[in-house]
């Protein structure tokens, strides 16, 4: 109504006639709304809510890049931590060194 308000006040006091040509010769509602309000409003988004948007989303998905790395890291940690506790054995059988060395340790067979 604010865009079109003024124009209601100017039509009153015009002649038939001149009325006509200005009708042909003038743009729709429609297409000031588009310039006003459309247009101002896709320039707005463009220029200041979606770059703001993509550096939120850069930020999560660099914390969330983050704690994957963390989670890999513990994983490898407990990896090891589980490749060292075991017993490596030869096929089933230990080894003749690794049954003198394990031996050695328990105290029940000295090295000769």
């Amino acid at each position: 109504m604010y865009l079109a308000g003024s124009r209601f006040k100017a039509v009153r006091m015009m002649e038939e006639k001149e009325l006509l040509v200005k009708m042909r010769e003038s743009e729709s509602l429609f297409s000031d709304f588009h310039n006003y309000i459309i247009i101002p409003s896709i320039n707005y988004w463009k220029n200041s809510i979606l770059p703001n948007i993509y550096k939120e989303f850069e930020k999560s998905v660099s914390r969330f890049r983050i704690n994957l790395l963390k989670i890999e890291g513990w994983l490898l940690k407990l990896t090891n931590y589980i490749r060292g506790k075991r017993n490596i054995q030869n096929n089933g059988y230990p080894s003749d060194y690794w049954k003198d060395v394990n031996d050695s340790k328990n105290g029940d067979k000295k090295p000769e």
